[in-house]
């Protein structure tokens, strides 16, 4: 057994009660399909200056996007100091009928502009608001360059899949890092019962946080950058039949209650979260929001589901950091993958929660 799957045993045994999913993924779900596209150059401008790009995208399409319909939604922010663009519209009609997008915030405005050419070559009637959340990546990217190209952005969207998702220094995760080692995707997922009913939570997360006080600072240099202020991006989708208000109440609960290392809540990091359900869906093809076969689940159920997303978001966290090939960057900063005391000493720091 490898480095990474003692470790990866040692985080299920410690953080989790369910069974993981089938792929241990997001797209356990039904119909959620995840794409990455990965931009790692090193050029010269036309102006003669050199470029250092290690930046990306990552996206998840939470339902077959040629469908005219609608999911519920909600979503959850700490520090807000992100771009997310559509989050008011989403918040306020907790509906989601967009694919979500992690990307550096100078390419928010491209992915925006590629989801809106996604719906019209999908012959869409509506695919808006798009959601984009926007991540800084500067400290191994250079931001100032801009190479993501709609196109690119569009063949993405295309070539999503169902199967199992790549982790680590891919996508939006190139240049992510987390705790001063080198961050990135994770994903992971539960399986749980309701009343003798089965049901699946996914997450995906994006590590870019914790690096105003890591747990123990790499032998590389740093910079008067080393306080930047970093995010945690969490995508959260589970095919339990939920209305809004038990959403937002999941939601609210997962923020308050999912034990963080204490100096990410101490922070000036921000924590962004989007959780929505596969069942239920709004059928939005005669131009009118059906819900079809309408179901709900009871208020007594919602802890379990807390629990299964909580689990799925830790082990998905911890992914993220294992699977996280080391990346050298502009100005010649390297990032290291987190060696097995580091993830100890992580672990030791979230509180036990039944």
């Amino acid at each position: 057994m490898s480095r990474k799957q003692k470790s990866m045993e040692v985080i299920k045994h410690k953080l989790g009660k369910f069974s993981r999913g089938e792929k241990n993924s997001i797209t356990d779900l039904k119909g959620i399909k995840v794409g990455h596209l990965s931009i790692n150059k090193d050029l010269l401008d036309p102006s003669g200056e050199k470029a250092t790009i290690r930046t990306g995208l990552t996206a998840v399409l939470p339902y077959p996007m040629k469908k005219e319909m609608r999911l519920f939604t909600g979503s959850f922010i700490l520090g807000g100091k992100n771009e997310v663009t559509g989050y008011e519209v989403t918040d306020d009609f907790c509906y989601l009928n967009s694919p979500i997008v992690i990307t550096n915030s100078f390419n928010v405005g491209k992915a925006y502009n590629a989801i809106l050419s996604y719906g019209f070559a999908l012959k869409r009637s509506e695919i808006w608001p798009p959601l984009v959340i926007g991540v800084d990546d500067s400290f191994l990217n250079d931001m100032r360059k801009s190479y993501l190209d709609e196109k690119d952005i569009l063949e993405t969207f295309f070539n999503a899949s169902e199967g199992m998702v790549e982790e680590g220094s891919i996508g939006v995760g190139l240049g992510l890092r987390a705790f001063g080692w080198k961050g990135g995707i994770g994903t992971a997922s539960r399986v749980f019962s309701l009343d003798k009913t089965h049901f699946t939570c996914g997450a995906l997360v994006a590590s870019n946080h914790g690096n105003q006080k890591p747990l123990k600072k790499p032998e590389i240099n740093f910079r008067s950058e080393d306080g930047k202020e970093g995010s945690l991006i969490i995508i959260i989708g589970v095919d339990v039949p939920l209305v809004p208000y038990q959403i937002k109440q999941i939601t609210k609960s997962l923020m308050n209650g999912l034990p963080f290392p204490s100096h990410l809540k101490n922070s000036s990091d921000s924590v962004i979260g989007i959780l929505f359900s596969t069942a239920n869906p709004m059928s939005m093809e005669n131009d009118e929001p059906i819900v079809i076969d309408f179901q709900v689940v009871d208020d007594s159920f919602l802890r379990t589901v807390i629990q299964a997303a909580s689990e799925a978001t830790h082990e998905a966290l911890f992914n993220s950091l294992l699977k996280a090939a080391p990346v050298q960057g502009r100005l010649g900063r390297k990032v290291e993958t987190i060696p097995d005391d580091e993830i100890d000493k992580l672990l030791e720091r979230f509180e036990t929660q039944d």
